[in-house]
């Protein structure tokens, strides 16, 4: 559910039937971002959420997020506090936030925010899923661009290319 934190849906039941029988081979871990509510409130969520999942969890990976396009300050507390979480709890580490400000650095007439300033535009978007199938797979995403995807025909070649060629540079 859009919006929630992890303290939010732990009080979900469907939460913990989802983790438990629901035969998941991965589990993205996304906390709600903006405002961050800081690196006690991400651990003990994350924590708690993979407690959930009983003596069979599913393998678990935190979605890094990224800063407000009007606070890019605020980015390595958010970096230090998901890669400590991670760390400490044993749990994949889907860097999207440092890979976000990365690309924005070396590309930035390239918009990956959408016009509230902190969701992902569709390129955003396209950057957020192709470092999360880095992590979870632990390949490279394709730079074959299928044409017959609707998804992925609305990114001209320049662009997808962009952005998935930079992905696949990123270490890790």
């Amino acid at each position: 559910k859009g919006g929630m934190d992890f303290a939010g849906h732990q009080k979900q039941e469907q939460t913990a039937f989802n983790l438990r029988y629901g035969g998941y081979d991965f589990c993205v871990l996304q906390q709600a971002a903006h405002p961050f509510p800081g690196q006690e409130a991400l651990s003990e969520g994350a924590k708690g959420i993979c407690k959930l999942a009983g003596e069979h969890p599913p393998r678990f990976a935190l979605y890094m997020t990224w800063a407000e396009k009007a606070h890019p300050e605020n980015q390595p507390e958010m970096t230090e506090a998901y890669r400590r979480t991670a760390q400490e709890q044993n749990l994949l580490l889907a860097p999207v936030g440092e890979v976000w400000q990365a690309l924005r650095k070396e590309h930035p007439d390239m918009e990956l925010y959408f016009t509230d300033g902190a969701h992902a535009s569709p390129a955003g978007s396209l950057l957020a899923a192709s470092v999360i199938f880095k992590t979870l797979f632990q390949k490279e995403p394709s730079l074959h661009r299928e044409e017959n995807s609707p998804v992925l025909r609305q990114f001209s070649p320049e662009i997808y290319e962009a952005i998935v060629g930079f992905v696949q540079a990123q270490k890790g």
